[in-house]
């Protein structure tokens, strides 16, 4: 699956692969979402159907849960998909096939119910720091993936990825103690579906064991809070193991990117320069996705207050 010339992260689709979906792609039905905003279970059916004994497709999904999932991984995957999206007949067939092929990991969420399933993510040009997504609430989508469509024509720009434990592990007793208070605000989100309830204020470590718990960080924290706070000082000191660790790699066109949420933070550089110049449909695209390891509802975790 991949090479050594290659990081390890990285997945190829074997080519006897890419063939065969490419032709069924045309026989993938559209999506449809469940109440529950997830991928409704007849949808999940059919694509899984039209998989059913395609070459080496459990190898592929063996790879990838290994990658995103194993405890002591880097919880992260850029699966290369540029030849498969050439392949096939039109855009829409080419994404109903990665939505199909990421169904075999986890099962797709539209979390924000304005949203579509597959979001266009913003051009903004400045940095993007280390976060998870919809930190606030009670359960957090489990993954990410970001598909790229176009990569900025100006360069330079990199996905950034740290995993987050590690980070943890880093941090002193003290500054590890003080992020287990619900002392900590994120803006509010609404009409969302699939991901639990609203939680603020909340703790950045909920104490809960990586494959069900979160480390709720994200930069927007820090925005405008008081230097001095000793709540603030303790998420400014997990921010700067989080920029030690991280790792950092350019997505190029039909690469997608998965992380895993209990074990990464995900975020970007900023993009390159000249960017008014460039026409807006010529701009880095990425088109983002939210995936759930499994359907659960659960109320927040006692923490200490």
């Amino acid at each position: 699956m991949t090479s050594r010339s290659v990081p390890e992260y990285r997945v190829s689709l074997p080519k006897e692969l890419v063939a065969d979906l490419a032709q069924r792609a045309a026989a993938l039905p559209e999506w449809r979402l469940g109440d529950d905003g997830l991928l409704s279970p007849e949808t999940a059916a059919r694509y899984h159907g039209v998989l059913a004994g395609l070459p080496r497709l459990a190898e592929f999904s063996t790879t990838c849960h290994q990658l995103l999932s194993a405890p002591e991984g880097e919880g992260f995957a850029v699966l290369e998909l540029a030849e498969l999206l050439d392949a096939t007949d039109s855009e829409e067939a080419g994404l109903r096939a990665v939505t199909a092929l990421v169904s075999l990991i986890a099962t797709p969420l539209r979390a924000f119910d304005r949203r579509p399933l597959w979001q266009p993510l913003s051009t903004n040009l400045a940095i993007t720091p280390m976060h998870i997504d919809v930190v606030n609430s009670t359960l957090p989508p489990d993954y990410i993936a970001q598909l790229c469509v176009r990569p900025d024509p100006r360069g330079q720009v990199h996905s950034l990825i740290s995993q987050v434990r590690r980070a943890v592990d880093r941090l002193g007793y003290a500054d590890a103690e003080l992020l287990t208070h619900p002392r900590y605000v994120d803006r509010s989100s609404f009409e969302l579906t699939g991901v639990g309830e609203e939680w603020q204020p909340f703790p950045i470590l909920d104490g809960l064991p990586p494959s069900e718990g979160f480390v709720r960080f994200t930069a927007n924290l820090l925005a405008d809070a008081d230097p001095a706070d000793p709540y603030i000082k303790a998420a400014r000191a997990l921010e700067r193991e989080l920029i030690v660790g991280q790792r950092r790699f350019p997505l190029g066109q039909g690469d997608l990117l998965i992380a895993n949420q209990h074990l990464c933070c995900h975020g970007r550089e900023a993009l390159g320069g000249g960017q008014e110049d460039v026409p807006e449909d010529e701009r880095r695209l990425l088109l983002q996705i939210f995936l759930r390891g499994q359907a659960r509802h659960v109320a927040p975790p006692e923490v200490v207050a």
